[in-house]
């Protein structure tokens, strides 16, 4: 059987363009890395195990036609294969597409991937260019064995203590803001790894972690640990408040030059050189007189009438609105931030962030959506070199996933 060089997809002028990623990675952190990569030009092979793939695609609701769509939105532009690792001839085939990847991504945890050689000393012996990509929830360290899951690391790093009001509960942020930034380190070091092959030839090891993303997020805070945090304090111009209306919006009044037009706006002139209120930090310990102040003031008019005075004094402030509002918004169309795709085997039209990466003159690439679990099983292995009746008798076999393309696979909730 030959072993040529799975060819990747070309000729789409993105500069990831003959790329070829090997995606061992499921849920969000890794999956949302290996996209970007897809986004970039690169051909990503999304390896899936049985007997419904990523965990993701099960994760309902929400979901749209009974798709999970936690799953649809972070795997647009992959190719899907379904192989059982634990099976000694889908792990061969495993290897043999790591052996001829650019790179190497997974999310296992530390040493999860030794028993099938696919951890990193394996896959570099056979593969010595490679650029192998882990992302974990806590490192090779303490706590490699503990399972991680975003919210988690959000209430063991911190982040859930400086989110909500001071004298309130600890509250999460409403996305998974840790797997996100991490998959975006996971990138970053990908293409510096990339970069460094290039200018020697050598392959390279890329780490990243929850963990490390946790604490990447609250650089900020770090700064003035182990002193006691200024946001323990309410901030009176950097805030939420409600309008006349009802309505919300968010006030950030960061600093001096910020203060004094504010009073302006406000018409509150006598406030700006108040010995009370003339620093920021003297704002905050004189909050509980400030904030009433404010607080009546911008109840006074409706939403829309303060985001026009406050614009109109170059004063940072947005008004809470839906995210459906938001993608509808002209700047967010204009950068053409909503993709629609006018067919997918699981749920037929389908609405995905566009790609938030803009270069010119090179270009990203639109990289189709999400693949149905084990879509393009036969497509990868004719170009590893197997023939139709090879591919069948694999199947016949159950070596690999028995129904090619097949679609959605069935949804249960996560237990």
């Amino acid at each position: 059987m030959a072993t040529t060089r799975v060819p990747a997809v070309t000729g789409t002028g993105a500069p990831l363009d003959g790329i070829l990623v090997a995606d061992f990675t499921r849920i969000l952190a890794g999956p949302y890395a290996t996209m970007l990569l897809a986004d970039l030009g690169a051909d990503v092979i999304k390896v899936e195990g049985p007997p419904s793939g990523d965990d993701t695609r099960s994760w309902t609701p929400p979901e749209r036609d009974g798709a999970a769509t936690y799953y649809l939105a972070i795997n647009r532009g992959k190719r899907s294969i379904q192989l059982d690792l634990g099976d000694a001839h889908d792990a061969g085939l495993a290897r043999q597409l790591a052996r001829r990847a650019d790179v190497f991504v997974e999310n296992f945890k530390p040493g999860g991937l030794v028993r099938f050689r696919l951890d990193y000393e394996s896959v570099r012996a056979e593969n010595p260019s490679v650029v192998y990509a882990s992302i974990s929830g806590f490192g090779d360290g303490a706590g490699a064995h503990l399972p991680a899951y975003d919210l988690v690391v959000q209430a063991l790093s911190g982040l859930m203590s400086l989110t909500g009001a001071a004298d309130g509960p600890a509250y999460r942020a409403g996305v998974s803001v840790i797997d996100l930034f991490a998959g975006h380190h996971a990138v970053i070091g990908i293409l510096a790894a990339l970069r460094h092959r290039e200018a020697t030839g050598e392959g390279q090891r890329v780490e990243t972690s929850l963990l490390h993303a946790s604490l990447a997020l609250q650089s900020g805070s770090i700064v003035d640990y182990p002193g006691k945090p200024v946001f323990a304090r309410e901030n009176p111009t950097y805030r939420l408040y409600e309008a006349g209306d009802g309505e919300w919006f968010f006030l950030a009044c960061g600093n001096q030059s910020f203060w004094g037009k504010l009073t302006k706006a406000l018409g509150l002139e006598h406030l700006r050189d108040d010995p009370r209120f003339a620093g920021w930090l003297l704002r905050l310990e004189h909050s509980s007189e400030l904030l009433p102040i404010l607080i009546e003031t911008f109840r006074s008019k409706p939403c829309a009438e303060w985001m026009e005075v406050l614009g109109a004094h170059d004063i940072p402030a947005g008004r809470v609105q839906p995210l459906a509002e938001f993608v509808n918004d002209p700047a967010v169309r204009h950068h053409d931030m909503i993709h629609e795709y006018e067919a997918h085997p699981d749920v037929g039209r389908l609405t995905l962030m566009g790609q938030p990466i803009k270069l010119a003159p090179a270009a990203t690439r639109d990289p189709g959506p999400p693949p149905a679990l084990d879509q393009h099983t036969d497509e990868v292995l004719r170009e590893l070199g197997y023939d139709a009746a090879a591919i069948a008798d694999l199947r016949a076999r159950r070596v690999i996933g028995a129904t090619p393309g097949a679609g959605r696979a069935p949804r249960a909730k996560p237990g």
